[in-house]
């Protein structure tokens, strides 16, 4: 084993949707209402697809609820607050460096968030290299992904370990013969002896 693949949301980084949207303090249905329109929706994989633009992702979700346009015009602008730097990352990161392990990121992302998240992850500028799904327009679980981060970094599956927080991601990694481990937050922790 001499190489990690993270998935970067709730692996590297929080992606706390329910915080950030409970900051504005809508009534508890308008809540309900924009987190059924906006993050629980299966549009929001077309922005991490990386198929449409940023005004055509922002415009399904208005179509969800058009008598909410500006509340999600509001929460769409500083979709950013959805990512939490943790303050575990810089070490976890150190210790695999210091096991001389090569590292990548793979991880459903849309292009829109990076652009304004991207201060929030610099730690990635520190790595191998790494895929994030608007790039190659395909997401996690379909085995493409996968693939082409093992053809693209010539990364043998059986000498490497996939973290990331869903079972279904994992799942995909293990049947291409990857190490994968469901993420929870002790793991570091429990691996750096804390």
């Amino acid at each position: 084993m001499n190489t990690v693949i993270f998935d970067v949301g709730n692996v590297l980084v929080g992606y706390d949707w329910e915080s950030y949207l409970r900051s504005f303090h809508y009534s508890e249905e308008i809540y309900q209402r924009i987190a059924d329109a906006v993050f629980l929706n299966e549009d929001w994989l077309e922005g991490d697809i990386g198929r449409i633009s940023t005004e055509e992702w922002r415009n399904l979700f208005i179509e969800n609820a058009p008598d909410l346009e500006s509340q999600i015009r509001e929460v769409f602008a500083g979709f950013e607050g959805t990512i939490v730097p943790w303050s575990i990352t810089e070490g976890w990161i150190a210790y695999f460096r210091s096991l001389g392990y090569k590292l990548y990121y793979l991880s459903n992302y849309s292009q829109e968030l990076y652009q304004r998240s991207k201060d929030k992850l610099k730690f990635l500028d520190t790595f191998d290299g790494g895929i994030f799904s608007y790039q190659v327009k395909c997401i996690k679980p379909d085995e493409r992904i996968y693939r082409l981060l093992l053809s693209r970094y010539s990364i043998c599956p059986k000498d490497a370990v996939f973290y990331d927080d869903r079972p279904e991601n994992v799942e995909a990694a293990v049947r291409l013969g990857i190490k994968g481990i469901v993420f929870h937050p002790d793991i570091p922790l429990q691996m750096m002896g804390k």
